[in-house]
């Protein structure tokens, strides 16, 4: 069995700014309708830019474990989304150009960790491959 990771920082002020302006086009481009719906759920806006930067760190530390980043090879925003179980963890949940790496590189497991202290939003991703 072999193992992939990838991680990812992000500067939560920029989402401060995001958030602040209702910068819609860039929310739409990022995130699915399931995540904006968790992060815009959030009364304060700091929070919200919290829970909109860990998820994007979430996405870039996902495409680093694929060996593919985002927006390459077939990778979009919305291929790789964030979603909580019933216990709250979050999750990912893959699809489109990065389901069809993950089958071929044979991920058989993703798992997420996320992060955010001290102005930054962080996100460890580490995928089980069973080939």
């Amino acid at each position: 069995m072999d193992v992939r990771c990838g991680m990812d920082l992000v500067d939560i002020s920029r989402f401060v700014k995001i958030v602040e302006e209702s910068n819609t086009a860039f929310i739409n481009k990022c995130f699915t309708e399931g995540e904006k719906s968790y992060c815009d759920s959030a009364k304060n806006p700091a929070k919200k830019a919290e829970r909109y930067a860990a998820r994007y760190a979430a996405k870039e530390a996902v495409g680093k474990a694929l060996g593919t980043g985002l927006l390459s090879e077939g990778v979009g925003m919305h291929d790789i989304e964030v979603v909580k179980n019933a216990k709250g963890v979050p999750e990912v949940r893959l699809s489109g150009g990065a389901l069809a790496h993950a089958e071929d590189l044979g991920v058989c497991s993703v798992s997420i960790s996320l992060s955010h202290d001290g102005g930054m939003a962080g996100a460890y991703c580490v995928m089980l491959l069973g080939k």
